[in-house]
């Protein structure tokens, strides 16, 4: 069950609200119907819960802008021994997901999302194989309490030569409708583009979804760790009409100066992922996509691969190599912040509901323990948390008026049952992947 939402003063905290008509600094912010009511000193509304977050941060929830929830319980199979790679597992595995796994493999991501100051996620499905699929993902999206996207892609290993399910997607969302999604989930669509499937077949995916009006998310990692690869293509995609404001690419670690230049030009995104990026593909170009003037966001991938949904971690971790990379300062701790908050609620079109601390947005809140140890001696609020903070400093997290975690502590019993039944889930699907001997791993 989803908590109530709160109707929720919360006093002195100190904002850092990524919005330039709020001042930084501490002030008090009442919380009424899922919405920030009003910031200001002093005060005195009735009727409401009293938070005392005196030598607390207050920002707006971190903003997720790309994560494959539905391999999250490939987490602890995937590693460095021969054929426990990423893709081995994945391949191996897939097919024997059940719809509970789906189900519970997002709740567990959007779990640990929760106690690491996430409120809004791009679920990034690119194992979409049925009409149930599509309903477990949404169900865990909506009982997590979170906001977020639900893209629709073709299942794993489909067959490049044939267009994805294009009437399962219009199925889906004429049986969800944007009041069933408690207006915080809405639709878009992973498309593969022209270098996993051909020129004609991408063009069709593409029309479809305009056609459609929703937003469009590729992946652009076709070099992996090729040492010779000097472009992602971006000017291919451009000459044929398929970039554009509408479009987020997602990695784009090997973008040449003409890749980001289309991209400025016709107004598409970015998602980097550091952690994943520099394990297995290279080095993201943040400090090129920032000075071009390319929309940049951040996001998880996903919990398969060696990382976790810190995204505190994750910025401090893309700041240092950026800085290392580029000898560079053009990412700043604020701009890399804005990157997990704002700048991701822009890139996924809500910035209108969520990304900053704004009176009349959505009150999607976290609250930091400015005496953490990780956060002593104190310094900068911005500075300390992206080179000092940690994620057990994160004390409440708020989801749009619903307190998700308060001392610390996840809110939900569901939310708690998907983190400690994630082995005995995980131990199910190996076993019925080694029944059917598509998987022989250890």
């Amino acid at each position: 069950m989803l908590p109530e939402r709160s109707e929720l003063l919360i006093r002195n905290a100190y904002l850092v609200p990524f919005d330039a008509d709020v001042p930084e600094g501490e002030a008090d912010v009442l919380v009424r119907g899922g919405k920030i009511a009003d910031i200001g000193h002093d005060l005195i509304p009735r009727g409401v819960e009293v938070l005392d977050a005196k030598g607390s941060l207050l920002l707006p929830g971190f903003v997720d802008t790309h994560w494959h929830l539905w391999n999250s319980l490939l987490r602890g199979t995937v590693g460095d021994a021969p054929g426990h790679d990423y893709f081995s597992v994945k391949r191996g595995l897939a097919p024997h997901f059940e719809k509970d796994d789906f189900y519970w493999s997002a709740r567990f991501a959007l779990a640990e999302a929760v106690q690491n100051g996430i409120t809004t996620v791009h679920n990034w499905d690119h194992n979409v194989r049925d009409a149930d699929d599509v309903d477990a993902n949404l169900n865990a999206q909506l009982d997590s309490g979170l906001r977020g996207r639900f893209s629709y892609g073709p299942r794993d290993s489909f067959a490049n030569d044939q267009v994805m399910d294009l009437p399962g997607l219009d199925a889906a969302r004429e049986r969800w409708s944007a009041e069933r999604l408690d207006g915080r989930i809405h639709f878009g669509v992973a498309l593969r583009g022209p270098y996993r499937t051909s020129t004609e077949l991408a063009g069709i995916e593409w029309r479809a979804a305009r056609e459609r009006g929703l937003p469009i998310t590729m992946h652009c990692d076709r070099c992996l760790r090729e040492a010779d690869c000097r472009s992602c293509g971006l000017t291919r995609l451009e000459d044929e009409g398929l970039l554009g404001s509408d479009v987020q690419i997602v990695h784009a670690v090997h973008a040449s100066p003409e890749d980001v230049a289309a991209m400025a030009r016709s107004g598409a995104t970015v998602s980097v992922s550091p952690l994943s990026e520099m394990r297995t593909m290279g080095f993201p170009r943040v400090t090129e996509f920032i000075e071009a003037g390319v929309l940049t966001s951040l996001s998880i991938d996903t919990l398969a691969m060696p990382a976790s949904a810190d995204m505190l971690g994750t910025i401090r971790a893309l700041v240092s190599s950026e800085h290392a990379r580029t000898g560079r300062a053009t990412l700043t701790p604020r701009i890399a912040l804005e990157m997990a908050t704002i700048r991701a609620a822009r890139d996924l079109r809500i910035d209108d509901v969520t990304g900053s601390v704004t009176p009349g947005k959505r009150a999607d809140l976290i609250l930091i323990d400015a005496s953490h140890p990780s956060m002593l001696p104190a310094g900068d609020p911005v500075e300390s948390l992206v080179y000092n903070g940690s994620s057990d400093a994160i004390h409440t997290v708020i989801c749009d008026g619903r307190i998700l975690q308060r001392s610390g502590r996840l809110v939900q019993a569901s939310a708690r049952e998907a983190v400690t039944t994630a082995n005995e889930r995980r131990d199910a699907l190996v076993a019925r992947a080694r029944a059917a001997g598509t998987w022989d791993g250890v």
